[in-house]
Parts: structure tokens; C-alpha cells; sequence
């Protein structure tokens, strides 16, 4: 039987303490499984050792470029997708995320039951081994309830250490912002209709270090609202509607103020005040419209710049069959 090969990828931003024991342990993972050794990829943004530290136990360094996790995930993913491999995981690199369960992801990929595997620390109880923070458990309640919104998948985490993809998942993967690619892998595999399946997986306490990704859950909040908005299309829904409604009041109150008149235009002069709202009204009816249009078009000039220099679309034939998006426990 034809041994499976692995890709793994691992961003990291000062992790020289940590770094090494992940590499390890991700070694040790595939040691006894019916894998290849696997290929670790770590895209670092980093000021301290950990380049040299990963290179010494022999994963492959990419240079994160200093655009924010996001976008060095990006990177690391279509990196993965070029190389020989059936699938590609990914976690993180801070020691939270336990390796030891990554065969246990790469399972439904393996029997055809999903495209896509992502970790739940809130899948049941007992999941996270240390005192995990009211307001960031509410902020991730927040970020699920959003995904379960935009992807009709019934999701108990936002952003769990590890996932785990078929190559072509990678290949297709369309992003926006820089820090939201955990909640966008979900969004694009779902909008391109890839079977995505959520387990459970323990979270440990944090060794070394604090972490330097999301120092602050509400303010991650904050800042990835308005990039999902974006990607899953409600900005469009949002802005053409309220455009289009205050467009309408605007134009409704005209007709009142006419109707008050008994349609007598020289009896308006004594209106200006109202006109100067209808004036208002309809200014910002116009630029909410035209503020969804150019959204839009920046939208799709992210993906048509992405494209450039990767490579054309891989043969239909190495995709694997799909339905409607799908969710698998």
C-alpha cells in the first residue's frame, strides 16, 4: 500500500523556546503512522532565534514578511499546495495545540468523509486545561456564532490550534484579511462546497511566552468583523439595502411635505429645514450604495491580484467530488 505523505505547516512569532519541542513532536506524531515522515513548513515572523532553532530540527523556514499571521498562512498554504502531498495540516506553534492528536484529524480525510478537519476546544467540557478567560470565551462566542451564521454549519469554535485539509482546499483558498485565515479557511471551503467536519482537541496552558497573535480576544473581534462582513457578502446585503431604504424615507418624507403643501410648490419655502434632511437622507442613501459597489471591487481585486504568479487551476480530475457543504461530527 502507498505510504501517505503528509505537509505541515506551523506559523510562529518568537517561539525559539517552544518551537523546537513542536517540531519534535510533530516528527514523533508520524513515527509509527502509515506516513511518510511528514514535511514541516514554518512560516515565521520573528525578531528572536527561531528560524535557526526550526532549521536545526529540520523544518523548512519561510519568511512570514511581516503582514500579519493571515497573510503568512496564506503563503504557507499555497507553499504546501506545490509540493507532494496528499494533505496538509496546520498548528500552532506556541505548544497550546497537543500534536499527538494529529493523526486523529487526517482520520476523515483519510475515509472521504470531509475535505476539511478543524479542532473545537468547546466541542464537550474539559477540552481546555486551564482557566480560560471570560471575555475572550465571549469573544469567541461571538466569532462561532458569526461562522454558524455565514457557513449554516453548526461550529462551537472560532479559531481551534489545529486543522487539517486536502491539498486541493489549499489550492482554492481565497483570503482577505491578514489575521483571519482560521475563520476564512472555514468561510471559502464552504462557499466552494468542501465537506468540512469539526473534533474535538485539548488546549494546554501556554509554557513560554504570551501570545503575540491575539493579545486581546475583543479587540481581535473587532478587528475581524468587519473582514468577515466583507468575505461572507454581507456588506453587500447591508449597504445596498440601508442605501436603497434611506433613498426611499428620503423620497417618502418629499411626498408628505408635498401632500402637507396640497401639492403647492410655492407653499415648500418655508421647508428648508426638511429639505436639508431629504438632501441629507439621500447624500448618504448614495454612498452607502456606492460604498457596497467599491467594496466589492476591491474584493475581487484582492483574489485577481492572489492569482497572479500562482500557478493555473489543477485538472478536474484531481478534485475530489463535491456537494453542498456538509458538516460531519
Amino acid at each position: 500500500m502507498r505510504r501517505l505523505k503528509a505537509c505541515i505547516l506551523v506559523p510562529t512569532k518568537n517561539e525559539e523556546a517552544s518551537i523546537e519541542k513542536v517540531i519534535r513532536g510533530l516528527q514523533t506524531a508520524f513515527d509509527l503512522s502509515r506516513y511518510d515522515p511528514p514535511h514541516i513548513i514554518v512560516v515565521d515572523d520573528s525578531t528572536d532565534d527561531t528560524r535557526r532553532v526550526a532549521t536545526e530540527a529540520g523544518a523548512q523556514v519561510l519568511v512570514g514578511g511581516g503582514r500579519g499571521l493571515g497573510s503568512a498562512v496564506y503563503e504557507g498554504l499555497k507553499t504546501a499546495a506545490d509540493l507532494d502531498c496528499d494533505f496538509i495540516l496546520t498548528i500552532d506553534g506556541d505548544g497550546q495545540a497537543d500534536v499527538s492528536e494529529l493523526p486523529r484529524f487526517l482520520e476523515p480525510l483519510e475515509r472521504g468523509e470531509a475535505d476539511l478537519v478543524i479542532a473545537s476546544r468547546f466541542k464537550h467540557a474539559g477540552l481546555v486545561r486551564y482557566r480560560y478567560r471570560f471575555i475572550n470565551q465571549f469573544g469567541t462566542n461571538v466569532l462561532a456564532a458569526m461562522l454558524r451564521r455565514f457557513t449554516g454549519l453548526p461550529l462551537t469554535d472560532s479559531h481551534g490550534g489545529i486543522r487539517a485539509m486536502r491539498r486541493v482546499v489549499a489550492e482554492e483558498l481565497e483570503m482577505l484579511g491578514s489575521h483571519t485565515y482560521v475563520q476564512e479557511t472555514i468561510i471559502d471551503a464552504a462557499e466552494k462546497g468542501f465537506r468540512i467536519a469539526e473534533i474535538p482537541s485539548v488546549w494546554n496552558p501556554r509554557l513560554h511566552g504570551t501570545s503575540r497573535v491575539v493579545s486581546s480576544i475583543p479587540k481581535y473581534v473587532f478587528y475581524t468583523l468587519p473582514v468577515l462582513m466583507l468575505r461572507s457578502g454581507q456588506h453587500i446585503r447591508l449597504l445596498y439595502s440601508g442605501g436603497i431604504v434611506l433613498i426611499g424615507l428620503a423620497l417618502l418624507y418629499f411626498f408628505v411635505i408635498l401632500a402637507e403643501a396640497q401639492f403647492n410648490i410655492k407653499g415648500l419655502g418655508d421647508r428648508v429645514p426638511a429639505f436639508v434632511w431629504i438632501t441629507l437622507m439621500i447624500s448618504i442613501g448614495f454612498q452607502c450604495f456606492f460604498a457596497g459597489l467599491m467594496l466589492q471591487l476591491i474584493k475581487e481585486m484582492k483574489y485577481r491580484v492572489d492569482r497572479i504568479g500562482r500557478r493555473s487551476a489543477v485538472s478536474g480530475d484531481r478534485h475530489p467530488s463535491r456537494a453542498d457543504a456538509t458538516f460531519t461530527s
